[in-house]
């Protein structure tokens, strides 16, 4: 500020002129953050569909309905459960009432019959009209699921990222590089919870990936509408802390120190807005990073077996097993020297007899080379088709 200050014209420039100025910054901000909203929000466009994917995507479109009025239809029952516990003091009797079985149906039938209640009659016919409906519903979901492929059901810490590559990698057979490539070009959606389905469809080397509500609480369309909520309620805010900023300059117009405060406040948010994207284009060169490497877990193969990363027995070939990810502590960024050392002694061996990777599927003098020094204190291993290898994880037993 104290170099400001000698700054005779502005000192001295016209209320309005500088209340002109002060807008323009504010606006130049809010532009800022709608642009970023949208772009975050948007995302790329996906590629045109064929006939047919429009065709399975249609279909599971027809699903989601179905499902979400049947996600209302429940909300009316439990509605109706409370007004019929608020009028009678008590609960029906415990039987699943959103399916009810033909005794289950026949008991409420003759519960309506022998009610002397007009509006309690009225409350149990209505329970017994929308459980019908529900079962119809239900009943037009799994025609509909006939006509496609078996739906994969989301289990907790899964992404739809991961069960797109599984499907066409293991399900499909399909080269990893070009497994990505169609991911890619596939619009994903995240946040997924337990209980969603998810359909993936991939013919004539078209991948399409569509998800409904499943069994989960809560349908995909509810997620997206609490996204844009987030978003909206950001710009609420933003619009808010803009209104009150113009309240302050109407009131204090005239102070010119106060202005410049204000000026250094929204150069502080400029500052941390800078920060922020800074700190979001470290984390994505750290995605970046995880990608192009292999993650592995290399030691003996019995301390392997004791961990439970890697199994075998009696006639049984030795597999890789689904552990947990932070059991796979190294980890070699595939864009650079795609090389492995090993030494015996770090192992406490007196010579290296044997390496094997798992999962056995990737090929030794294919997929990857294993050289020996004369000595056998020293190894390497040499990835060959680094493709295949970016994002896995992998065992090494050192023998």
């Amino acid at each position: 500020m104290s170099q400001e200050q000698p700054n005779a014209p502005f000192a001295q420039e016209h209320p309005e002129k500088k209340s002109l100025k002060f807008y323009y910054v504010i606006g130049a901000l809010a532009l800022v953050i709608v642009l970023l909203a949208y772009f975050l929000f948007k995302g790329p466009a996906g590629p045109e569909l064929s006939p047919k994917m429009k065709q399975m995507e249609e279909t599971v479109q027809q699903i989601q309905q179905l499902e979400s009025s049947i996600q209302q239809k429940q909300n009316e029952v439990f509605t109706i459960l409370n007004e019929y516990k608020k009028k009678t003091g008590e609960d029906l009797p415990e039987v699943n009432i959103m399916n009810l079985s033909p005794e289950q149906k026949k008991v409420l039938e003759d519960k309506i019959k022998n009610e002397k209640d007009v509006s309690i009659k009225s409350l149990l016919q209505d329970i017994l009209d929308k459980n019908s409906d529900i079962q119809n519903l239900n009943a037009r979901v799994q025609e509909l699921e006939t006509l496609l492929p078996k739906p994969h059901m989301v289990e907790k810490g899964e992404n739809h990222y991961q069960i797109a590559m599984n499907f066409l990698l293991n399900e499909k057979g399909v080269d990893k590089a070009r497994a990505m490539e169609l991911v890619e070009r596939t619009a994903l959606f995240e946040p997924i919870v337990p209980g969603f389905k998810i359909w993936n469809f991939y013919a004539e080397d078209e991948y399409g990936t569509f998800i409904t509500q499943g069994t989960a609480p809560i349908s995909p369309n509810q997620i997206q509408r609490k996204v844009k909520k987030e978003l909206v309620d950001a710009k609420d805010k933003a619009i808010a802390e803009k209104d009150k900023l113009q309240s302050d300059i109407n009131e204090m117009e005239a102070r010119r120190l106060e202005l410049i405060s204000q000026l250094d406040l929204l150069n502080q948010e400029k500052q941390s807005m800078l920060s922020r994207m800074s700190d979001l284009n470290d984390q994505n060169q750290e995605m970046q990073t995880s990608l192009n490497s292999v993650h592995y877990a290399i030691h003996l193969p019995r301390v392997l077996t004791e961990k439970g990363i890697i199994k075998g027995g009696f006639l049984r070939s030795t597999k890789l097993q689904k552990v947990d990810p932070a059991l796979f502590d190294q980890s070699l960024d595939l864009r650079g020297d795609p090389r492995i050392t090993i030494n015996a002694m770090g192992f406490q061996l007196a010579r290296i007899r044997d390496i094997s990777i798992y999962p056995s599927y990737f090929k030794t003098g294919v997929d990857f080379k294993v050289e020996f020094d004369e000595t056998r204190q020293n190894a390497t291993i040499t990835f060959l088709d680094v493709n295949k290898f970016m994002s896995e994880k992998i065992a090494i037993a050192v023998e």
